[in-house]
């Protein structure tokens, strides 16, 4: 008969060595950290594009691409904080797109973030990365609207006159935008309507993204 204390020790050995057969698994199917960008990219188009029109697919992976390398910016670490980069890609992106490319984002928003919540932490790495400080639909369209009103008075003064723009103004404008609850996108496309975008600035591929939004009007998004 096997001694009990033998078995134990065995017991204990081949758990061990599942153990390490796992953990050797997990690390061979663990991403280069430097990949993660493109990975969520394909992940979110997989999950995502057979909903979405032409236009709104190269709308977010332009977006979520722009999301994405301040993301993995080395100071953020393994933690996302979703709120603070989401004004931050908006803040880049500023007026240098048509406003319909904000109201697709609007559109958007709520599939977006809900991928984020699921896929992020899901990326297979060795340490993996967390979310947190999701937007609220209150704190989005919070942030959206200002980065809007912010974008309209540029487009009105002239980049020269930014600095000379007040807060106040900003939260006028911004008021004015929005009613009954939700943006109004006709305020939207009549104050962004003098902003002149640069298409020379800009690769084929985003000078074509910028021309089909252009053609949107403001009926589409009501």
């Amino acid at each position: 008969m096997v001694k009990q204390g033998h078995y134990a020790k065995s017991s204990r050995k081949k758990i061990v060595r599942q153990f390490k057969q796992h953990h050797a698994q997990h690390e061979a199917r663990a991403i280069d950290p430097l990949k993660i960008k493109a990975f969520l990219l394909v992940r979110y188009h997989l999950t995502q594009a057979k909903r979405q029109r032409v236009v709104v697919q190269k709308t977010m992976q332009q977006f979520f691409g722009n999301w994405l390398d301040l993301a993995t910016a080395p100071e953020n670490g393994q933690i996302w904080d979703v709120t603070a980069l989401t004004k931050q890609t908006l803040q880049l992106s500023g007026y240098q797109v048509p406003w319909q490319y904000y109201a697709i984002l609007n559109q958007q928003f709520s599939s977006w973030q809900d991928f984020l919540l699921k896929e992020v932490p899901a990326v297979p790495l060795e340490d993996r990365l967390s979310v947190i400080k999701p937007l609220t639909p209150t704190t989005w369209q919070a942030s959206l609207s200002q980065q809007l009103a912010v974008n309209g008075l540029i487009g009105t003064w002239g980049r020269e006159h930014l600095a000379q723009v007040t807060a106040e103004q900003v939260s006028q404008l911004q008021t004015s935008l929005v009613k009954d609850g939700h943006i109004d996108w006709a305020a939207v496309a009549a104050v962004c309507a003098p902003i002149q975008i640069d298409l020379a600035s800009f690769d084929q591929g985003v000078q074509g993204l910028i021309r089909r939004l252009e053609k949107l009007s403001s009926d589409y998004f009501d």
